[in-house]
């Protein structure tokens, strides 16, 4: 049986970030944290590699940059609204 690892890692962002994600979170009628794990990372990791060609090597740099204690490019986001969840 392969064994799942997970990384942790805390972020830290501006009031003005916070009140957007909030915002955007909210007309979906889901929190800031399943925002941020179901949309801003997989759109932000899509697009890198859209911008890296689609060849794999997004995955390598990111490695070799998180290694050397370098900082990461701006995260740019962009989030389609979707109508609230009927309750």
């Amino acid at each position: 049986m392969e064994e799942t690892v997970l990384s942790k890692f805390m972020q830290s962002i501006g009031d003005s970030a916070y009140t957007k994600l909030r915002k955007i979170a909210d007309n979906r009628d889901i929190t800031v944290q399943e925002l941020i794990r179901a949309i801003v990372i997989p759109d932000w990791l899509e697009l890198s590699d859209a911008h890296d060609g689609g060849n794999g090597q997004s995955q390598r740099h990111r490695k070799r940059v998180s290694r050397a204690g370098a900082k990461t490019a701006a995260l740019h986001m962009v989030v389609a609204s979707k109508s609230k969840k009927n309750h």
